[in-house]
């Protein structure tokens, strides 16, 4: 009778013998014993590579996202999903066919990198660019020449000039969109042993959730894996350049926005409106004495009176909105 476990004692045997691998190497690395290392799938990328990227591409999500969002006038999310080291072979066999495969030249490095889109992402996006609500198609097909030159524009361009301001702290690359290819089995970029690094970022948009993978080739970044960790990084870290400051300033002030002055809204019926002549007149719900709104794009910022200057028309600012972030589009 002495032999038989207690409850306690099967649970603890358990929990022991579904011990996650993972778990058991952290043990060994914190108690100074060795750990198996799997030469055919050999770590190329140290931790502190590993958080040198999830740096650079947090850095990239936010900035991409924000323009895209404008760009598409709808609220687009990027977030890196995870980072993790794997063989090139291993990447190109979780490939669906056909994907959306950008090839990036990083010069001066040598190689390339791969973006990859999932086709309902593609093909939201270019609903979306060429004024559609966004909607998914049904079936799942190659993109047309069109279709990837819309892309190629409006969506990888931005793509490859975020990346390098992304990684002017490490290193001046330029990244450049080469070509397009449907099929993962045509890619010719490194060997089925090249170890990578597989960024994947979790995108959002209009109700899809879908997956974002670019492809980094150890043999690629090798001459920059000096520079990737972040004690290098955070020591490039300097105060902004006065003169570039000023210039930014400068371009700002001169930025063109729409300034519009509502003299006042009304609504008329289709048959009113096809019988207006020259001469007549249409009330508006507004008095004289009423100020009018000034508006800066869609938002009303200022109050006004109308006036002249000469021969010319104006409006005269008599007050400031304090409710700048409503809009009033009714």
């Amino acid at each position: 009778m002495h032999d038989i476990l207690s409850q306690e004692e099967i649970d603890l045997l358990i929990q022991a013998a579904t011990a996650s691998k993972a778990d058991e190497e952290d043990y060994l690395e914190e108690e100074g014993q060795d750990v198996l290392y799997d030469f055919s799938k050999p770590n190329k990328f140290s931790k502190e590579h590993i958080r040198g990227l999830q740096r650079i591409f947090e850095q990239f999500s936010r900035t991409y996202a924000g323009l895209m969002s404008a760009k598409l006038r709808n609220r687009l999310e990027l977030k890196v999903h995870s980072i993790e080291q794997l063989t090139f072979g291993d990447f190109v066999r979780s490939l669906p066919n056909p994907s959306v495969l950008s090839v990036l030249s990083v010069e001066p490095l040598e190689g390339n990198v791969v973006v990859q889109l999932t086709p309902d992402i593609a093909f939201l996006l270019h609903d979306r660019l060429c004024g559609g609500n966004g909607e998914l198609i049904e079936r799942t097909r190659g993109l047309t020449d069109i279709e990837i030159a819309v892309l190629r524009r409006q969506v990888i361009s931005v793509f490859c000039s975020l990346l390098r301001d992304a990684w002017q702290d490490v290193r001046d690359i330029n990244f450049e969109l080469e070509y397009i290819e449907s099929n993962p089995q045509f890619l010719q970029v490194a060997s089925d042993r090249d170890v990578i690094a597989l960024v994947t970022l979790e995108f959002e948009l209009n109700g899809l959730q879908d997956m974002v993978s670019i492809c980094l080739p150890y043999r690629t970044l090798e001459p920059v894996m000096k520079d990737l960790t972040q004690a290098r990084m955070f020591e490039s870290l300097k105060r902004p350049d006065p003169a570039r400051v000023e210039q930014l300033k400068k371009r700002v002030r001169s930025a063109v926005l729409p300034v519009e002055v509502e003299l006042g809204q009304t609504t008329v019926s289709v048959q009113d409106l096809l019988e207006l002549e020259v001469g007549d007149v249409i009330p508006l719900q507004k008095r004289r004495n009423e100020t009018l709104d000034v508006k800066i794009g869609s938002l009303t910022k200022f109050k006004g009176t109308p006036g002249k200057l000469g021969s010319r028309l104006g409006v005269v600012i008599t007050s400031i909105c304090e409710s700048q972030g409503v809009q009033n589009d009714e």
